[in-house]
């Protein structure tokens, strides 16, 4: 992210010195956090400079998992909702259509990876509010240098056509009240001004997500997932090289050529008092396998991420509180992961109330919570006890929301009050009274 005083105008020079300084200083550090996850790790540049020599070149993935994990306990679909005392049937409406629940889950995604996501929103052709994901190597934020940090541009660059040999960009900056386009020669190349178009949103029509330092989740064990695809791969080359043995002839003075016939012919012809032997190296993988398991114990341990196919994880538990108990490091970062997102998710339902069509307050929005639930196995005994010994106590939606399989609150109300009127009806509860005129006496 980018920061300048609210006061300076954003001009092309100056764009193109972020747009230069973006290239050089952030995009590379995008690029190889992707890479790490899709696999493509520093252990493929591996040579020797004897091409002879087994040279195995091979990766756990570590990296992906953690990330994985993370977006699996927070951002599984159902797992964030929405919920107010106010009227939000229209904000709703417009998360449905965008199948919010696909679209957090994607945009936690990009942020653990990348240590950024970015979304965009946009009116279509039928005049719909969407929201889409932007890739993160190819936008930016710019945000005002004061305290309160209020997004001033976003900036999206992407080149115009794929399939064609062209090397032409285009640019498009998103402020508060306008769209200005520009092209761009080259992914840093000089820019020109093309055109401008308003837009109707109350803001600059984007949402930023960063994790703390804009660092991936998984930074802080790159350098031991190296090592575990370097120590791996030579325990491999080295077991490679124990299985290519060596043939030893002693007490015969044998030609390249008689050593090339006996090999061909399967034959050993040897004069009186030679001896054939293989040559074989002692192999001790012991210390190898403790290093191994080390250094996989202390990627899980500095990533704050359990290894949930281990036998220390899933030995000997037998209830959710349990689990809990062992995802407590887990959890200190979840919180603060999920405490990042959910003013991301704040903003992106702030623009969407400031649309003129819908007309909807600041009361709106600001009253709008979002829940987070952990994806984690549950014990519906214990969650239905203390249910049922709150009600009374704490609302209806209160007490529905701790439910795990309830994925709609307001929903889940509207049925519960449907299913009782029925009942009453049934049951001739509400049925009119009939008045009858008192007989004279």
């Amino acid at each position: 992210m980018f920061y300048i005083n609210k006061e300076t105008e954003l001009t092309i020079e100056l764009l193109q010195k972020m747009i230069n300084r973006f290239r050089v200083n952030v995009e590379p550090k995008l690029n190889r956090y992707k890479n790490y996850y899709d696999g493509i790790q520093s252990i493929l540049n591996k040579t020797y400079s004897d091409p002879s020599k087994p040279c195995n070149k091979s990766v756990i993935n570590y990296c992906k998992n953690i990330v994985d994990s993370y977006c699996g306990y927070l951002a599984t679909p159902s797992y964030i909702s929405y919920r107010s005392e106010q009227d939000i049937t229209d904000v709703m409406e417009i998360l449905k259509y965008n199948d919010y629940q696909a679209e957090d889950a994607d945009f936690l995604f990009d942020a653990l990876i990348y240590g950024t996501a970015a979304e965009l929103m946009y009116n279509d052709a039928e005049g719909h509010t969407r929201f889409r994901l932007i890739n993160p190597t190819q936008c930016f934020a710019v945000y005002d240098d004061s305290l309160t940090e209020d997004l001033l541009y976003f900036v999206r660059m992407y080149r115009v056509n794929e399939w064609d040999n062209s090397d032409t960009y285009a640019v498009d900056v998103y402020s508060d009240y306008d769209i200005k386009h520009y092209t761009m020669q080259g992914t840093n190349g000089y820019l020109s001004f093309k055109d401008e178009e308003p837009h109707y949103f109350a803001q600059c029509p984007a949402n930023v997500f960063n994790l703390p330092d804009e660092k991936s989740i998984f930074d802080c064990i790159m350098s031991l997932q190296d090592s575990v695809n370097e120590l791996l791969s030579a325990e491999i080359d080295d077991f490679s090289a124990f299985c290519d043995a060596y043939l030893v002839l002693s007490g015969c003075d044998l030609e390249a050529e008689d050593v090339a016939s006996m090999k061909e012919n399967r034959v050993l012809v040897l004069p009186e008092g030679a001896v054939a032997g293989w040559l074989t190296k002692n192999a001790s993988d012991a210390q190898v396998e403790n290093i191994l398991k080390r250094i996989h114990d202390s990627i899980y341990r500095i990533a704050q991420c359990p290894d949930f196919s281990s036998e220390t994880f899933v030995g000997g538990v037998s209830s959710g509180i349990a689990i809990r108990y062992r995802l407590t490091g887990m959890e200190t970062r979840a919180a603060k992961i999920c405490a990042e997102m959910k003013k991301a998710l704040q903003r992106r339902v702030e623009i969407i109330c400031g649309i003129a069509t819908l007309k909807l307050g600041e009361e709106v929005y600001r009253e709008i919570e979002i829940d987070f639930k952990r994806n984690i196995p549950e014990d519906l005994t214990a969650v239905i006890n203390v249910v049922n010994s709150l009600k009374g106590t704490v609302s209806d939606a209160t007490l529905l929301g701790q439910l795990p399989f309830i994925s709609d609150i307001n929903a889940e109300l509207e049925a519960v009050q449907a299913q009782k009127s029925a009942n009453m009806e049934l049951y001739g509860f509400n049925a009119p009274v009939e008045e009858t005129e008192e007989e004279e006496i």
